[in-house]
């Protein structure tokens, strides 16, 4: 048996649960991190002593970091390993956010929140990669998508910190919530410490022998084939030949990534940024309140996550993405009619629900599309690319809600995510369902 026929048809195990544990909390830090500046901000301003218009960029320049730290790293996973960049960037991560705690005027929060984000942004090419190339092939969807669906346990610990320390702390408030997920990384450090580095990856490199090490140590396969051979990849092409060379092997693919990450990430960042400045209390809903809609937004989601995942290695990803995309399509066109508070609240836990589904399956079906030396730096750029619409939206929501009001806002969110809906119909007729399928697999049907 070959390495990846080994991987895929193993039976689930506590070495599995205990890889996917280590490695996909990093999308619990991310939903804290991108969720709780938005209920404190007020708090930030106010001690920092800054304009709210100017407090409201702390959330793009984390963004930004994130975009930068999405292409940076993403192509290093690919060249370096999966191992050594989700270490790496989880001690950036655990780092910078220590430092946050510490900011004394806007500009070094800024600096720290930059550094965040390219902590957290790094994450996601070699730790999406790494989940898909351990995981058997029954259980990826579900696997991959409910670990995605880890991000909203996230929110709900950051909006549940910042309810509390806001009601418990005179003095900041901010500070704590910042230094409450420190705190949660340098543990979560310990544990990823014992995650092997993944053997697919050693394979494409070709370092065979230390893949079949690997595996048998950790399923006790003693008939693996081992095959001799050289790299899959070019190591003296560098950065750049690593994304032509995506390019040349999969430009549908890679297009259908951008489109999927922008319209799912574009929506969702938009309304966490400025919710709690501008749109809630246009709708009535302020003071604490916020911080509670956004726990029962982020509550609903990862059950919507949850079941969307399911679905996604029961019904298929295709049917079920496409399902998603337009329930939060047409939830964002309610938003726009409902003129009463309560049902607003009512709409936008639904609309928290369809959304993050959208997030969390877009993850599951990007991170299958590609071949395992160019998965990384594939992912890193499909976040990088979403991220570019993460920094736009506040801006743009912001313009939208000034000069036409909140239902304009919500109309743009219906487009974007009607785009992604539409991707997604199209991927549906001319892409490959990954239900059950290897990763190798993957690369051999559908459009390229």
């Amino acid at each position: 048996m070959k390495i990846g026929e080994v991987l895929d048809g193993a039976a689930w195990s506590g070495i599995h649960a205990r890889i996917a544990g280590a490695l996909g909390v990093a999308w619990i830090l991310d939903g804290f991190e991108t969720t709780v500046t938005g209920p404190v901000l007020a708090n930030v301003a106010h001690e920092l002593n800054v304009r709210g218009s100017t407090a409201a960029w702390v959330n793009p320049i984390y963004t930004i970091g994130m975009l930068a730290g999405a292409l940076i790293f993403g192509p290093l996973a690919d060249r370096l390993g999966r191992r050594r960049l989700f270490m790496t960037t989880l001690t950036i991560y655990a780092v910078a956010t220590v430092l946050t705690g510490f900011s004394w005027n806007f500009e070094s929060l800024a600096l720290f929140r930059l550094l965040t984000g390219i902590g957290i942004g790094g994450e996601y090419g070699a730790i999406n990669s790494a989940i898909e190339e351990f995981i058997p092939a029954r259980y990826r969807g579900r696997i991959d998508g409910a670990i995605n669906a880890s991000w909203n346990i996230g929110a709900v610990v950051a909006s549940a910190a910042a309810f509390a320390a806001l009601g418990l702390l005179p003095n900041g408030a901010w500070r704590a919530v910042f230094w409450f997920g420190a705190i949660v990384a340098i543990a979560v450090l310990v544990v990823r410490n014992s995650v092997p580095e993944s053997p697919r990856w050693l394979a494409a490199r070709g370092r065979h022998d230390e893949a079949h090490d690997i595996v048998s140590r950790l399923f006790g396969k003693s008939g693996i084939a081992r095959v001799v051979g050289a790299a899959s990849t070019n190591d003296a092409g560098g950065y750049l030949a690593q994304i032509a060379e995506l390019w040349r092997r999969t430009p549908a693919r890679l297009i259908f990534s951008f489109v999927l990450n922008l319209a799912q990430v574009m929506p969702y960042y938009g309304i966490l940024a400025i919710g709690g400045l501008a749109i809630f209390p246009a709708v009535g809903i302020s003071g604490r309140a916020i911080p509670l809609l956004y726990l029962a937004s982020a509550a609903f989601g990862f059950c919507g996550q949850l079941v969307m995942s399911w679905l996604t290695d029961t019904w298929g990803r295709r049917p079920t993405m496409v399902l998603v995309f337009g329930g939060a399509t047409s939830l964002c066109v309610a938003l726009a009619f409902a003129h009463t508070p309560q049902i607003f609240v009512v709409i936008f836990v639904l609309f928290g629900t369809f959304s993050a589904a959208c997030g969390a399956g877009a993850y599951v079906v990007i991170s299958e599309l590609f071949p395992t030396g160019l998965r990384a730096t594939a992912i890193g750029l499909s976040v990088a690319v979403g991220r570019v619409g993460a920094i736009v939206a506040p801006i743009a929501f912001f313009a939208l809600n000034a000069r036409f009001g909140v239902a304009s806002v919500f109309a743009g969110m219906a487009s974007i995510f009607g785009l992604g809906l539409l991707a997604m119909l199209w991927w549906y007729r001319y892409g490959v369902e990954g239900r059950g399928r290897s990763l190798e697999a993957m690369l051999t049907a559908g459009v390229r």
